[in-house]
């Protein structure tokens, strides 16, 4: 799991843009890349509003500083499975970091089946199956799923990148815990429904889901699917 923690009035973030979406979209890789980006909402105020930007995608990044002890939140920043924090434009250190992640077997599997809705239909219900593969110190790990959108394409008007024209993928709109695992080998199954805007292209939105321990923040396993391909 590749979180970016980004923004498009930072002029050091397209570049960690373009390569959290190739890392993503990259089907020779010997490893699945699971991209999610979040939009901060601190920018907003040098002269450019990310239309993108969430509150609730800046407390994200804080907790992260907290459980990794860094000193400050930056962008762009990418945290690897939870547990690691790097530059997001930097591949080097990235690509390093994600082939030293993949020695880490998962603790856990999630799986996701999606019920396609029909038009006019403006919600989405993701059928979510975990279950913990072995014992952890963690007292329970939540379920988490993410509702994200690509493909999206911005002028912008104003502050560091102005006149640029920027595209943004794994763009997260929604975020939501749907139960915990407690106890390993025993699967559990819950219900994730999103309310969609009708802006939103739904052959351009995908899910994710992921197993996080609340306390480290570390992730035990991830998953992803298309929604258009559901």
């Amino acid at each position: 799991m590749l979180e970016l923690f980004t923004s498009q009035s930072c002029s050091s973030c397209p570049a960690a843009d373009r390569l959290v979406s190739q890392l993503g979209r990259d089907g020779t890789l010997p490893y699945v890349v699971i991209p999610l980006a979040y939009h901060v909402d601190y920018w907003n105020r040098t002269g450019w509003r990310d239309p993108f930007a969430k509150k609730q995608w800046t407390a994200r990044q804080e907790a992260y500083a907290k459980t990794l002890r860094t000193r400050q939140i930056y962008t762009p920043q990418a945290i690897i499975n939870g547990r690691m924090e790097a530059i997001g434009s930097d591949e080097t250190r990235l690509r390093e970091e994600i082939r030293n992640a993949q020695l880490t077997p998962p603790a856990g599997r999630v799986t996701l089946s999606i019920a396609r809705p029909m038009a006019g239909d403006l919600a989405l219900r993701v059928r979510v199956t975990a279950e913990l593969t072995r014992k952890l110190n963690a007292k329970a790990v939540q379920v988490v799923v993410a509702l994200f959108e690509n493909d999206l394409t911005t002028e912008v008007a104003d502050g560091e990148n102005r006149g640029q024209t920027l595209t943004n993928d794994f763009v997260v709109r929604q975020l939501v815990q749907v139960f915990s695992l407690s106890k390993p080998f025993i699967e559990q199954e819950g219900l994730a429904v999103f309310d969609l805007d009708p802006r939103w292209r739904t052959d351009a939105l995908g899910v994710a889901a992921f197993l996080q321990d609340p306390a480290t923040l570390a992730i035990y396993g991830a998953t992803v699917r298309s929604v258009g391909g559901a």
